[in-house]
């Protein structure tokens, strides 16, 4: 097989604009060869410079190149490539049917991702050790060819220029920025041949998250819009909160009248509030953090946590969220995380549960949204890996049974039958049990212990087992025992991460996908089997969606558009007409074909609703003929 790196040069990204116009491609082949052959020539190799192998196109030459390489048997590579993709879509439109197939055909391949695919099953955790100390992990192609090849790359300062050399003849161009164009590709393939030989079966993974790379980036360059209406609305509120929040800080001395902190007020208080517990910096100072002071117990050090997020959301979110009314807010994704989960900046994926921050975001004049989420996506996957090891889940049954797993931990923590529980479900006492079966359902899988699932229920759910620290341990310890007599395969699951970590090496595998992650302790083991087969399966569904949207014409979602992808929840933009309810129920068709092959024997389900504006108040409302119509934002008062 050929191998043939592909990289271009395009105008600068902006606001709005994230698949800037075309100035040039760069492309240099070379045949696969075996890992052994690799290792020799890079002993022997010279890296003190070399002549360029690569080629460069300019703009008018490169629609046919690419147009031929996409039809070829090549195995495509690039750093970041999905950018390169990106602005070759928005450039040639016509083309984007082939990339589809490049990447469906596992002949997309991506030394960016790859990088990170070995990093993370040798237990780098983000950072690597350089001159005896330790530095965050940076994946520019810069950082990577000096990290594997000890190549220093110096390009001169075109880097952002190429805009200016879009409409020039490329034997007209400064020497300067065609050697910047072909070091990218020649170091491209350096740096992949490189990875060849050294990737120790890390890379059986690469080809998958390479698509959900690409479709990721179509859905970051389409993007997400607000409203005048939403954003003022959540400032308001948030103003409003903040100022109650100051007042009351202020009469309890912790904030003085001028907004400024008063620390050594707030560390007597804290002090105060946990004795000899209060935790502090290996300098002697009382520890100030919002996790410290959610967990002092004082309400007024609560309200002090508080403080800091929101002049947070009003320095940084409310101006990024009003840019959104009149330039599209283009998050840029990390799809590869270590437990295989993305990330977002600005973080459009987990933002605050209570209404506000989500009701800012609207589609696009003429459009709805259609959105579904996974029901009960990581119990699925946490009983399909005690399914995978052999082990009778009881989960799994409850599931497949279409019960309510919540409601059997519960009905143990009353002492009564499931069939009762059902029956009285609307009453606060099974409503209260239900919750904290809840928390038990999300976090005790992970591993946690007592005083981390303490923790956990305050942080995530806002429910405070106790206002007594060790009547709060002993509740957990309560709820953990219910939580284990529902779900007694955990008992086999933990004993079987445990045998994991153990090894010299602590090392994982995830199902399916044969993604490995290396250092890992007890808790990120535990967690990162769901978590990771969960995004193993949502970053599948999310390819066929995007493929539906852009390529599929026989599909109802074609010319529809992915928005936002929350880890369980896709969002997609479709036309505002008598095939949106259709629309919605293919994303959910879609998401339960993605992610059966990765819940086998515990089957995906996903709930499609049709809404004006994205919110967690949000019903799934249907006409008299059994459709779905739009949830309105009126019907959130």
């Amino acid at each position: 097989m050929q191998i043939t790196v592909i990289d271009c040069e395009s105008a600068r990204i902006r606001p709005g604009l994230l698949a800037p116009p075309l100035a040039c491609v760069t492309h240099v082949s070379s045949a696969l060869a075996e890992a052994s052959v690799l290792k020799r020539r890079f002993q022997a190799l010279d890296l003190g410079g070399s002549q360029h192998r690569a080629k460069l196109l300019d703009r008018w030459e490169s629609r046919g190149f690419v147009e031929q390489l996409l039809a070829s048997d090549d195995l495509i590579v690039g750093h970041n490539v999905s950018f390169d993709f990106a602005v070759f879509a928005a450039a040639w439109p016509e083309v984007i049917p082939s990339i589809f197939e490049a990447y469906d055909s596992d002949r997309v391949s991506d030394t960016l991702i790859r990088e990170k695919l070995g990093h993370i099953a040798r237990g780098y955790k983000g950072f690597e050790r350089k001159d005896g100390e330790w530095s965050k992990l940076n994946y520019s192609l810069e950082d990577v060819a000096l990290r594997r090849l000890k190549i220093q790359l110096t390009k001169g300062d075109w880097q952002l220029r190429f805009g200016e050399l879009i409409d020039v003849p490329i034997e007209q161009w400064p020497q300067g920025a065609k050697d910047y164009a072909l070091t990218d590709a020649d170091t491209t393939l350096l740096v992949w041949e490189h990875q060849q030989a050294d990737h120790q079966g890390y890379l059986l993974d690469e080809f998958r998250q390479s698509r959900a790379a690409w479709w990721i980036q179509l859905m970051s360059c389409w993007g997400l819009h607000t409203d005048e209406e939403g954003v003022r609305k959540f400032t308001q509120l948030t103003q409003k909160k903040f100022d109650d929040v100051a007042e009351v800080l202020v009469e309890a001395g912790l904030l003085r009248k001028d907004g400024s902190r008063d620390t050594k007020a707030t560390a007597a208080r804290m002090v105060k509030a946990k004795g000899d517990q209060a935790e502090r910096t290996p300098t002697g100072r009382v520890k100030l953090n919002s996790d410290c002071c959610e967990r002092s117990g004082d309400p007024i050090l609560v309200k002090y946590s508080e403080l800091s997020s929101l002049k947070t959301i009003l320095s940084t979110d409310v101006p990024l969220l009003l840019r959104g009314i009149h330039t599209p807010l283009q998050a840029r994704f990390n799809t590869l995380l270590e437990t295989g989960r993305t990330s977002s900046t600005p973080n459009v994926q987990n933002l605050r549960r209570e209404v506000g921050p989500r009701e800012c975001f609207v589609p696009r004049e003429g459009w709805v949204y259609a959105s579904a989420d996974y029901s009960g996506f990581e119990l699925r996957t946490m009983s399909q890996v005690c399914v995978s090891n052999g082990w009778p889940s009881k989960l799994a049954q409850a599931l497949n049974k279409g019960n309510d797993p919540h409601l059997e931990v519960a009905r143990r923590i009353l002492g009564i039958s499931y069939e009762e529980a059902e029956v009285r479900i609307e009453e606060d006492v099974v409503d209260k049990a239900r919750q904290a079966a809840k928390i038990s359902n999300f976090g005790y899988p992970g591993g946690l212990g007592f005083t981390r699932f303490v923790d956990f229920a305050r942080l995530n759910y806002g429910v405070v087992l106790d206002p007594d620290p060790d009547e709060a341990l002993k509740k957990a310890k309560v709820l953990k025992e219910h939580w284990l007599e529902s779900w007694p395969e955990f008992k086999l699951y933990f004993d079987w991460i445990g045998k994991q970590c153990d090894q010299p090496f602590s090392q994982i595998k995830h199902l399916f996908s044969d993604r490995f992650r290396g250092d890992v302790s007890y808790t990120e083991a535990a967690n990162s089997m769901f978590q990771g087969l969960a995004a193993d399966a949502a970053k599948h569904a999310g390819f066929l969606i995007s493929r539906a949207c852009y390529v599929d014409e026989a599909s109802v979602l074609y010319g529809c558009r992915l928005v936002n992808f929350v880890h369980d929840e896709f969002i997609v933009e479709v036309p505002d007409d008598q095939y949106a309810a259709d629309a919605a129920e293919e994303l959910a068709r879609l998401m339960i074909v993605g992610a059966n092959p990765f819940l086998p024997d515990v089957p995906p389900i996903a709930k499609p609703q049709l809404m004006r504006r994205w919110s967690k108040k949000a019903k799934a409302l249907r006409d008299h003929n059994g459709r779905l119509i739009p949830w309105e934002w009126k019907e959130a008062a």
